[in-house]
């Protein structure tokens, strides 16, 4: 009867700790999903908002007849983000770099030619030229202010950026006594279609601390913004930014 009772307690004793070990599995898999889905919930910095300001321009050149000129169209895409300290993280800490990594450019028009570009003095002024291109990745370093032209954040936030271009979409040529508006509507006036020149990008934005600390968010923007081809400039200002999933690595 002993015997049968050390068994019989021996094998609750068994069930109990397999229960323990299951219910742990299972909370730690929970807990995992939970932070795929709903990412870093602490974090020192966050995205408050971005920004997308689309429109094209044009170099004008002379054209084969002397009463006419060449307008080749750049389409451009201006974006910025906004990163601020999250009022709700209670420790001291500082932005030591943020940087976008990893750019991806889907496309229906493979013709076009897109292409990313740092700022050349400030966040509203560009050099489309391969000196400002972006090879690989950007980076701003932070300091004790927010200067886009030397790729520098606040360590406290700031608002950074850089601008993607569409190149090789279309000319317009037209006669010199045209009064042309040079932006999107350019666009039209080439007979270029909206399906032409859309795209997506998609990129990582990391946050590094100076405690530390590295935060990724994978992106994903639909470019360019608006009817640009109506309206000649169209603008995002997003700040329902629940699709950007901050997580540690």
């Amino acid at each position: 009867m002993k015997r049968s009772s050390f068994s019989k307690k021996r094998v609750i004793h068994t069930f109990v700790i397999i229960f323990i070990i299951i219910m742990i599995i299972l909370i730690s898999a929970l807990l995992m999903f939970k932070y795929t889905v709903e990412g870093e919930k602490n974090l020192p910095f966050n995205i408050t908002k971005i920004n997308i300001v689309s429109t094209a321009e044009s170099n004008l050149i002379q054209g084969e007849e002397e009463d006419e000129w060449n307008a080749k169209i750049l389409q451009k895409n201006d974006i910025f983000f906004v990163i601020e300290k999250d009022i709700n993280y209670k420790k001291e800490d500082a932005i030591k770099r943020v940087s976008f990594e990893n750019f991806q450019i889907i496309k229906n028009n493979k013709d076009i030619i897109v292409d990313i570009y740092r700022p050349a003095e400030s966040m509203d002024t560009y050099n489309y030229t391969d000196e400002y291109k972006v090879k690989d990745s950007l980076e701003y370093l932070g300091g004790q202010s927010t200067n886009t032209e030397t790729l520098q954040i606040n360590n406290q936030g700031g608002v950074i950026g850089f601008s993607i271009t569409s190149d090789n979409i279309g000319e317009y040529v037209f006669p010199k006594n045209e009064k042309l508006d040079v932006d999107g509507r350019l666009l039209a006036k080439a007979g270029v279609k909206e399906d032409d020149i859309k795209f997506q990008v998609l990129f990582d934005l990391i946050i590094e601390t100076e405690s530390g600390h590295k935060f990724k968010a994978n992106i994903a923007l639909d470019l360019p913004t608006g009817n640009i081809l109506e309206e000649g400039v169209g603008s995002l200002e997003d700040t329902k930014l629940e699709n950007i999933i901050f997580k540690r690595f």
